[in-house]
């Protein structure tokens, strides 16, 4: 069968693939591409691919470039010319040669281009692996392992010093609780009866108040009157310890036994009712009280090593005088023992300043009287401060056993932590009535000191309450 193609007889179609029918990338005329080893071409049957499609409709023929003249097809429509830029051609500059084949048309196109791979994504920082833990018990947990840090010399001595400072600390807390219970547990103990307070304490916690109370009793069992009635304030406010100290012969109300006395109230009621009687009379909260008598007065100056005081000629002669008289026979000594020659700067023992302190006949009577109690008392404190273990010794074997109060041991007990800050503070003293707030008068109890109780309220209110 004679070939239809441009005229010709043989089916032998040369391969005109050389550097004249090369495509040029993008129509571009000139260019030269640079020579290369291809590998041949296969020839394709076209005969034998239009046999296996089998029958089809009219194909268009290839256009060959450099021909002078297309082929010419009856009743067809010349194909458009190739447009080089479109991916089915191939670009020798860009890709290898790859095999051809034939498409049903007859001609020869280059396979369609391979999808372009995406680019592969940048790469990621690397990641430490953790590494899973291990499974520990709920009960059982490894013990961490603790790194030994290089500790310096110093560091060491600062640790040992403060550590032993501690043990000491301890050590002596100890001692000193113990020592405070025992004496504590020594004293007379006798709790107070159900009490009507007058006074209200709102507003004054700051300060804690203890009446101290020294009896005319003789003797344990004998009751007698309130000899001095000093009460002694420990304010934390401004770190002060006021002593004041209360006229034994102010005339006031007494709850239950009109009007008489002050020092009345204790033979009438013992301390519970001279605490009633002082909160209605000059508006004081009191709720606790340490009672002493002539003996454990005298034991105490004399288990503090007695007291160095100013003394006149006249009140040594009164100390004498109250010695032989009854001093000397209540303790039980000769009567004309511990006399003194004269005035001075003296050291008491305890009958001599107890003889002091029960001076009236010389000064401006019981207003002296109060001054030196009030001044015995401060040397006493002052003497407590020192701090020796032979003070405890004789307290509590000759003092303490004589001393009665209505503190529990628990309430005596941190009433004593807080002694040895207390013992620093300052000492303030004051007198009431005070100077101008009462006046003299002849009732039928004796003579008196009619009080202003109204202006004495306001003095205690601004001396011992103070905060500031």
């Amino acid at each position: 069968m004679p070939n239809r193609y441009n005229g010709r007889d043989e089916d032998n179609i040369p391969n005109t693939d050389n550097e004249d029918t090369m495509l040029l990338p993008n129509g571009v005329s000139g260019y030269s591409a640079p020579k290369q080893e291809l590998p041949p071409l296969r020839k394709v049957n076209r005969r034998a691919s239009s046999q296996v499609g089998g029958s089809s409709p009219q194909q268009q023929p290839p256009q060959f470039p450099h021909s002078e003249q297309p082929p010419q097809f009856p009743h067809s429509v010349p194909p458009p010319p190739p447009n080089y830029s479109e991916p089915q051609y191939y670009d020798y500059n860009r890709q290898s040669p790859q095999e051809y084949s034939g498409y049903s048309d007859g001609g020869y196109y280059p396979p369609p281009a391979a999808p372009q791979a995406a680019p592969p994504p940048p790469p990621r920082p690397p990641q430490k692996r953790k590494r899973p833990a291990a499974p520990q018990s709920e009960h059982e947990e490894r013990p961490k392992k603790k790194k030994r840090r290089h500790k310096s010399l110093l560091r060491r001595i600062i640790g040992r010093l403060f550590k032993t400072v501690l043990v000491l600390f301890l050590l002596l807390f100890g001692l000193y609780s113990c020592t405070s219970v025992s004496l504590i547990k020594k004293m007379e103990y006798k709790p107070s009866e159900s009490r009507n307070h007058y006074a209200d304490s709102l507003g004054r916690g700051h300060v804690r108040s203890i009446l101290v109370i020294g009896t005319d009793g003789r003797t344990a069992d004998e009751v007698g009157r309130s000899d001095s009635m000093i009460l002694v304030s420990l304010n934390s406010k401004t770190n002060e310890i006021i002593m004041t100290s209360f006229m034994r012969d102010c005339y006031v109300e007494i709850p239950n036994n009109g009007w008489n006395k002050l020092n009345a109230a204790y033979a009438f009621g013992g301390a519970d009712l001279l605490m009633d009687t002082l909160e209605l009379n000059f508006d004081v909260r009191i709720d606790d009280y340490v009672s002493v008598d002539f003996a454990s007065f005298v034991s105490l100056v004399d288990s503090v090593g007695g007291i160095d005081i100013e003394v006149s000629d006249a009140e040594a002669e009164e100390i004498n005088v109250i010695l032989i008289s009854e001093v000397n026979r209540l303790m039980g000594d000769d009567p004309m023992s511990d006399l003194l020659s004269g005035g001075g700067k003296l050291h008491l023992n305890g009958k001599q300043a107890l003889s002091y302190s029960r001076i009236r006949k010389v000064g401006n009577s019981d207003f002296e009287r109060t001054e030196r109690q009030r001044r015995v008392m401060s040397l006493i404190i002052a003497k407590l401060k020192t701090f020796k273990p032979s003070l405890f010794k004789n307290l509590a074997s000759d003092v303490i056993p004589d001393v009665a109060t209505n503190m529990s041991t628990p309430k005596a007990y941190l009433l004593s932590l807080r002694a040895p800050f207390a013992l620093k503070y300052k000492t303030k003293q004051i007198q009431i009535p005070a100077e101008g707030t009462y006046s003299g008068a002849d009732v039928d109890v004796g003579n008196v000191l009619q009080v202003d109780f109204g202006a004495n309220r306001e003095i205690i209110d601004k001396e011992v309450f103070a905060k500031e």
